[in-house]
């Protein structure tokens, strides 16, 4: 995996890797249940957080010390992974980091389905099904176009396009406040709709930026 990365950033130009090990970034493996740790709470316990405990404390530790040790001016962030940018815009916030958060938007496969490197873990009939999840996002858009600002009915129409597919496990479809990740009950000043769903074993996630309603991007 890190090679193919490396030959991926050099087909880009990128002059030069920071890859340190993990006894560079935290210590001895005897040390490491006593390190600093980094915590943004509120956004971190809701959503993936409630799947995944204690992930984004390692997520803003890690990222905290990369920015202490680079010192970047501007430090580049995936949409899709939502939740997280959330948690380390609020971490660059309170803690006065100065490095500007650029976000770049979700890039897709031709049916839609988020690029991951979790799609690699989905057989044929999985892969065609996990499309399911652009779907639902896709039936949000159409129905916030057509102006209805309603979060909880939006969400119930998204859950419903995923229930439709039998080879599909919702975890959470919600529409949120995309800097708390607090639910909003009306989407007419924006909101972020984030879902997470199980196509087998494998675990995947995306989401919908809808700006304002009859405004919507980060699905196409």
């Amino acid at each position: 995996m890190f090679e193919s990365d490396c030959a991926k950033l050099q087909a880009e130009g990128v002059a030069l890797v920071f890859a340190p090990t993990p006894e560079e970034m935290y210590g001895p493996e005897s040390h490491r249940a006593s390190t600093t740790f980094v915590e943004v709470p509120g956004i971190s316990e809701k959503l993936e957080g409630r799947t995944r405990p204690g992930h984004f404390r390692g997520v803003a530790t890690v990222v905290s010390k990369l920015f202490h040790i680079l010192e970047p001016e501007a430090a580049f962030f995936g949409q899709k992974d939502a939740q997280q940018v959330a948690v380390i815009r609020r971490m660059v916030q309170d803690l006065n980091l100065p490095v500007r958060l650029l976000v770049g938007p979700i890039v897709r496969e031709p049916d839609g389905l988020a690029m991951s490197s979790r799609n690699a873990y989905l057989d044929p009939a999985h892969r065609k099904a996990a499309t399911v999840l652009y779907g639902a996002l896709m039936r949000v858009q159409a129905l916030a176009d057509a102006g209805e600002p309603n979060a909880s009915i939006l969400a119930q129409h998204g859950r419903q396009v995923i229930a439709e597919e039998p080879l599909a496990r919702l975890d959470y479809l919600e529409i949120v406040n995309p800097d708390s990740f607090d639910p909003v009950e009306d989407v007419g000043q924006g909101a972020t709709v984030v879902t997470a769903a199980y196509l087998g074993s494998t675990r995947l996630i995306d989401n919908l930026v809808l700006h304002a309603v009859g405004q919507s991007s980060g699905a196409r």
